[in-house]
């Protein structure tokens, strides 16, 4: 059976931007997040709405390395990097005070990956 992972080239492109951070930096969660997104599509991490309330709070920077769906409620205002999100959760997020921003601008502004959690 033929293994296959991630065929955009954006997709692949962000693969590589985390990998080399990773190496830059010494730094092992970028590469974790990479693994995660080099898998096919559908065994990708989808993520609920609640789970992230469940395992954060106020203030925290969390990677989805998949989607985020908008079932559940969150009751604080967190930082969500994703690889994508449904319309439900971005006015969720937006609306319980957070952002919502791309894993390549988490990267950028937050290279040493501290104080960074990754939900699966």
């Amino acid at each position: 059976m033929i293994q296959s992972g991630a065929t955009d080239p954006n997709t692949r492109a962000l693969i590589k931007m985390l990998r080399k951070t990773s190496i830059k930096h010494d730094v092992k969660i970028w590469k974790r997040v990479a693994e995660l997104i080099a898998r096919p599509a559908r065994r990708r991490v989808v993520v609920n709405i609640g789970k992230i309330d469940r395992y954060t709070s106020d203030g925290d920077i969390v990677v989805v390395p998949g989607k985020v769906l908008g079932a559940g409620v969150l009751t604080h205002k967190v930082t969500v990097a994703a690889l994508n999100a449904s319309a439900t959760a971005r006015s969720i997020i937006v609306g319980a005070g957070g952002s919502l921003i791309t894993i390549d601008e988490l990267l950028d502004k937050m290279p040493k990956g501290s104080g960074v959690t990754i939900i699966t």
